[in-house]
């Protein structure tokens, strides 16, 4: 059957998040018992992709989701509780590419949005830990004269983001990070293969997480540039 060039979606979802275990236990004396209640979520969601050739597509994505009794987090006492409603829409866009029989590549970016809605303490803040920017790009090497071998370069962007809900003045932003990692896998066979990857190859000093909490600024490392390797055999 003939693939279609354009295809067209909408997308309906309302469902329930229960809080994490990290939430509702804490090593913090007064907070052994938090009630917390589920987060209950409505998604719409619109899309198109186009077919350009049997090499080229793009697809193109929106989503609308509104969360009600949003769970947050107290910076200063580091407790969580049930808020009130929070809204997140974004776009996202994928470009893929077969530019050879050999070569293959991959892009894709969305811009978002999460903000409190009208929050009684935080009113319409956007939310901590949210990037307003995420991008990925892909190359790929799959070399005809060593069937199996895949070759793959990548880049990830994360943008700046707020520290806190409260967005707190002497805190601000996270810068956000970049870098980049290579990845080889060859399957020798039905039942052996080999892979390897290089990962912050420009040994990029980042954090993985970066909050405000208990009245201080808290930073995750990121790992410096790591090497992987092994084999997997399937009996």
């Amino acid at each position: 059957m003939p693939q279609k060039d354009l295809n067209l979606y909408l997308r309906y979802a309302n469902g329930f998040r229960i809080p994490q275990a990290s939430r509702l236990y804490s090593v913090k004396v007064g907070y052994e018992n938090i009630n917390l209640e589920a987060e209950i979520s409505d998604t719409y969601e619109i899309g198109v992709k186009k077919n350009f050739s049997k090499r080229t597509s793009v697809e193109l994505a929106f989503y609308y989701m509104t969360i009600d009794g949003t769970i947050l987090r107290d910076a200063n006492t580091g407790g969580y509780r049930n808020g009130g409603s929070s809204i997140h829409q974004g776009l996202e866009a994928t470009l893929k590419s077969e530019i050879t029989k050999e070569w293959e590549s991959s892009l894709s970016y969305s811009y978002s949005m999460h903000n409190y809605d009208n929050d009684p303490t935080l009113g319409d803040n956007e939310i901590s830990n949210a990037p307003n920017h995420l991008a990925n790009a892909r190359l790929s090497y799959i070399p005809s004269y060593l069937k199996g071998l895949r070759i793959m370069g990548e880049w990830q962007y994360v943008g700046e983001y707020w520290m806190d809900d409260d967005h707190t003045a002497s805190v601000g932003k996270y810068d956000g990070y970049s870098i980049g990692n290579l990845k080889a896998d060859y399957e020798y066979s039905k039942k052996l293969s080999l892979f390897s990857k290089v990962t912050n190859i420009t040994d990029e000093r980042y954090a993985v997480n970066a909050r405000y909490a208990y009245g201080k600024e808290d930073y995750t490392p990121a790992d410096p540039r790591s090497f992987f390797a092994g084999l997997e055999y399937r009996w």
